[in-house]
């Protein structure tokens, strides 16, 4: 995390105070782990108190002796559970009987060993690891995972493990059933604000005003949302739905995400100032970043080592007291009320309020997809809407489901954008100004529901390729799709039947349900609808705009103050005044009929509530757009034309979610609670109109959104250009003509040669290398001829895809311009044995997958000036738990060619004054690098990019290679 803002004197008193009472608290180095008196208390949760809980780790290298509970756990069951090959650690003889407590607790390795013991102990395992020259990735035998754990933390770096299932550590019996009184790390849900005790239901509460709001509206908010999250958890039955990865293997196991939201609070707290130190730090950076998988088939990041449950609610245990220390005695909360709530430290905690709140419903949709066997109807959770009993297998319009008839909406102004000064936690996309005037449209009365899906899927229309776009129907034939991922077929595939899953049980299908889709399968339907209605113009699903002219007129009352945002409403945002108007907040658990509910006043059912609307814009920043210094990176990465906008929340939907101003974002192939409906679109205009269209950025990469010029063939041929100049740049060493200096050609081998040359000098392995910002390959490539493995990796698809070419097919043919129409045909050819050390991957550099272990070295050429969080994109590689080793280097190019368009101006890391000052993109780049990284060579290196043989384009890049050196 960034440094923290200056406290004032009263933050440095309160945090001396509360440093001086973790004193007087037992090390979590010398507690054992797991649901036992010793450890939580032996009282309820609920009366337990903040002050009774271990004192946080401090910002420090771990050592053996001051490791968290994770490890000595893991230590100690390495010698129990792996009494088989203890022959192959030989040294765990001599540690085992010294690690156990008559009680079953542990000793800290420290009290139980001498240094040489344990040094030896851990060079034993350092043995038994792969190479530095092949990816951490181990075959462990089962019951293996707590030395690998071990292991983890004293390399400082999250195993990779060949399958999910070495982190189950306990019997089938474990966690099924209804949860114990120490698995509930905060309050008990019985005595939580928003328990309703007659139904014996948790609900959420309205979204939180920050203007008004009290110590203990604070603390009962936070309340909620920790004890929701838990009561959620609850619903997994057994060790491995904790572990085991959703069946697409496009997020993380839902261990991480129990894990996440936690981290979270500390992370983001620490940037605010409200708290100096981490509580673990290594937790704080295994469960830091989360998954946007590019595709999806990028499927390569669930084979992880994660803590087991019990350290993880440990954890827990320790965030929710430090964060309830905060609410109820940090001393700038006193400034909260007279100060803008978004520059205030406390909007830290609103953060991650609200962030706890989203996963709540992401995770919600990972059960959803989990095994029925591995789910149990949790405890306190709310009720399902009514359930139809029996239904029929050939549903009727007007029967089974409503018939969904078209409402006129008459056009008018809309105004995107949350004022700054709204006194309610938002995210940074909603911020800002966009304004436009909609033309007359039609939009379906209702969501479609399930009946009318029936229909498309029955007609065999599903599978009709030419329904569906490119990307939709290569998703569909990769996932081999024939109905929606939430029916359950219960007979022969002609007979077409099916049950519905909820998110813990399947029930009889509920045809006057939403129907529950990704946007691929939206659009195949209205496509399909088309035909069917014989529709002109063509239907297509809601646009941003569209949406806010269905909405009640409630909501643009600008009299009604804060409660135009009906979830800020104490009495229409409660689960009492809900569950008869809008389905949000857990109201219910579950969708409702799609007729259920009233409409708005333009005659629209469901437009905020029941299940999301996707929508046809891609989730663009709006005018005045910027990013919040807490969380810089939450929106940006996602500006990249490949994230649908998804509006109106669903029956999970809590905070923010639920708000009249949320603007949510997922890629299409993505599921979440959501669904569509149908747009007939003004007969006399008809042209699709989006908010993203025309954007002026940040954006990542090359502007990937709509416009209104017919241009889309000319971008494409200015896309393979670029690529084929790229190729040139790349693989012709002697690129240019005669009389360029040899200092500029060969741009790929040049900066190769230096990182190898200053890793020979300064004795640095040549194992594992990254490449960030690889485009077609040509750097990695060379790397390879060095390093025993090098991995690529760029954001553009285009790119990744040509690198694969040429690494398969061990070179591929392209051409350069001469001169008008007129090209020259060229071959790249790479040396034998190079291909078989390369792996490409697409990816964002400001958010690296986790699962790609560490390196020796890395390098980051000409992209940092191209990242949306270029800070973000760097500092991932260096600290205590870096993606590059210690002693490790790092060689960094860059012509620091600042544009808003990709990076928000204050995010440049130079190019710009700062008070007063001019700051550069070296000096930028230093003050990220210098904690973590000595500065070994710096030069300047030019490129030279062709366009045709009379014109190129001449970069100077400053490059820099540094030292990895953590700070202690």
């Amino acid at each position: 995390p960034d440094e923290p803002r200056e406290k004032t004197e009263k933050s440095h008193e309160w945090e001396k105070n509360r440093h001086t009472k973790e004193k007087t608290k037992l090390s979590w180095s010398t507690t054992s782990v797991g649901f036992n008196a010793a450890n939580t208390g032996s009282q309820h949760p609920s009366h337990r108190t903040h002050h009774n809980t271990p004192a946080p780790h401090h910002n420090k290298r771990p050592s053996v002796s001051t490791m968290s509970p994770f490890v000595l756990r893991s230590l100690r069951n390495a010698t129990t559970t792996l009494a088989g090959n203890l022959s192959a650690y030989p040294m765990m003889r001599s540690i085992a009987p010294l690690c156990q407590r008559p009680s079953g607790g542990i000793l800290p390795l420290a009290a139980a060993a001498p240094a040489a013991t344990r040094a030896s102990l851990f060079a034993t395992m350092a043995q038994s690891s792969p190479s530095s020259s092949s990816p951490s990735r181990i075959a462990a035998p089962k019951g293996a995972a707590a030395l690998m754990a071990a292991r983890a933390m004293s390399s400082q770096a999250q195993q990779v493990a060949d399958s999910w299932e070495v982190n189950l550590r306990h019997g089938p019996d474990y966690m099924v059933g209804p949860r114990p009184d120490d698995w509930w790390t905060g309050a008990h849900p019985t005595e939580t604000p928003g328990f309703d005790a007659t139904t014996k239901t948790l609900h959420a509460l309205p979204h939180l005003n920050l203007a008004t709001c009290t110590r203990k509206e604070l603390k009962d908010h936070f309340d909620n949302i920790w004890a929701l999250t838990e009561v959620l958890f609850s619903g997994l039955k057994g060790e491995q739905a904790f572990y085991r990865p959703p069946y697409h293997h496009l997020r993380h196991p839902l261990i991480f995400y129990l894990g996440h939201t936690s981290a979270l609070y500390i992370n983001k707290m620490r940037v605010a100032g409200l708290v100096k130190d981490p509580i673990n730090l290594y937790y704080e950076q295994i469960f830091e970043t989360g998954v946007d998988e590019m595709k999806w088939d990028d499927m390569s990041k669930n084979a992880m080592v994660w803590p087991s449950v019990e350290e993880v609610l440990q954890y827990r245990r320790e965030v929710y007291n430090t964060v309830v220390d905060v609410i109820e005695n940090h001393p700038d909360f006193d400034t909260l009320a007279t100060s803008s709530v978004q520059e205030h430290p406390f909007w830290s905690l609103a953060l991650g309020y609200d962030h706890e709140k989203i996963h709540l419903e992401t995770s919600s949709v990972l059960f959803r997809e989990l095994p029925i066997d591995v789910v149990q109807k949790p405890a306190y959770w709310p009720e399902l809407a009514e359930i139809r009993k029996g239904a029929n297998s050939n549903p009727e319009a007007g029967k089974d489901y409503p018939i969904n008839s078209m409402v006129a909406v008459p056009g008018g102004e809309v105004r995107l954008g949350k004022p700054r000064d709204f006194p309610s936690f938002g995210w940074d996309n909603e911020y800002g100004e966009r304004v436009a005037h909609v033309k007359d449209f039609e939009a379906s009365k209702y969501l479609i529901s399930n009946g009318e899906f029936y229909d498309f899927v029955k007609s065999g229309c599903y599978s009709d390729e030419t329904l569906w776009s490119s990307e939709g129907w290569a998703w569909r034939t990769f996932r081999n799709a024939k109905w929606p991922t939430f029916w359950v077929k219960t007979g022969p595939t002609g007979l077409h039947e099916y049950k519905l899953r909820t998110i813990f049980e399947e029930h009889d299908m509920q045809w006057d349900w939403p129907a529950e889709v990704n946007y691929h399968e939206a659009h195949a339907y209205t496509n399909w609808k088309t035909k069917q209605d014989e529709a002109h113009p063509a239907y297509h699903i809601t646009t941003e705009y569209q949406h806010h002219r269905l909405r009640d007129e409630t909501t643009r009352d600008q009299s009604l103050g804060v409660n135009r945002d009906y979830i800020m409403d104490p009495v229409r945002g409660s689960a009492a005044g809900l569950k008869d108007t809008v389905n949000v907040n857990l109201a219910y658990g579950s969708p409702t009929p799609v007729n259920a509910l009233p409409p708005t006043s333009a005659g629209a059912h469901d437009v905020f509530g029941n299940v999301w609307e996707w929508c046809e814009d891609h989730l663009s920043a709006l005018q005045n757009f910027s990013v919040h210094p807490h969380y810089e990176d939450f929106s940006i990465p996602c500006f990249d034309g490949e994230h649908n906008i998804i509006l109106g929340g669903s029956f999970a939907s809590c905070g923010d979610e639920a708000s009249i101003f949320a603007r949510f974002h997922f890629r299409p192939h993505f599921f979440q609670h959501s669904g569509f409906r149908l747009i007939r679109p003004n007969e006399a205009e008809p042209a699709l109109e989006t908010s993203c269209m025309d954007n002026e950025g940040p954006f990542v990469g090359q502007n990937p959104f709509r416009t209104r010029g017919n241009d889309a063939e000319s971008l494409k041929y200015e896309a393979e250009e670029t690529l084929q100049q790229y190729i040139h740049l790349h693989y012709d060493a002697g690129n240019g003509p005669d009389f360029l200096p040899e200092s500029h050609r060969n741009w790929t081998g040049r900066a190769a040669d230096l990182l190898v040359s200053q890793a020979d000098k300064h004795n640095v392995s040549k194992g594992r290398v990254l490449d960030i910002g690889c485009s077609v390959g040509g750097m990695t490539f060379k790397l390879a001829k060095s390093f025993d493995e090098a991995v690529g990796l760029d954001i553009s698809a285009a790119f990744i895809d040509t690198a694969k070419h040429i690494q398969q097919h061990q070179g591929m043919a392209y051409r350069i311009r001469q001169e008008g129409d007129i090209f020259e045909q060229c071959n790249v050819v790479i040396p034998d044995g190079v291909a078989s050390n390369v792996t490409f991957r697409q990816a964002d550099a400001s958010c690296m997958p986790l699962d790609m272990g560490q390196f020796d070295a890395a390098v980051v050429t000409n992209v940092i000036d191209r990242l949306a969080t270029p800070k973000a994109g760097v500092s991932r590689l260096g600290g205590q738990f870096g993606m590059v080793k210690p002693g490790g280097l790092l060689l960094v190019a860059s012509p620091f060619s600042w544009r808003q368009s990709f990076t928000p101006k204050d995010l440049w890391l130079g190019g710009r004054e700062i008070d007063g000052e001019p700051r550069y993109g070296k000096d930028g780049l230093a003050a990220v690098l210098q904690d973590n990284w000595t500065l070994l060579h710096e030069t300047d290196m030019p490129l030279v990019l062709r366009e045709h043989a009379r014109k190129y384009e001449l970069v100077v890049s400053y490059v820099s290679v540094w030292q990895h050196t953590p700070s202690a």
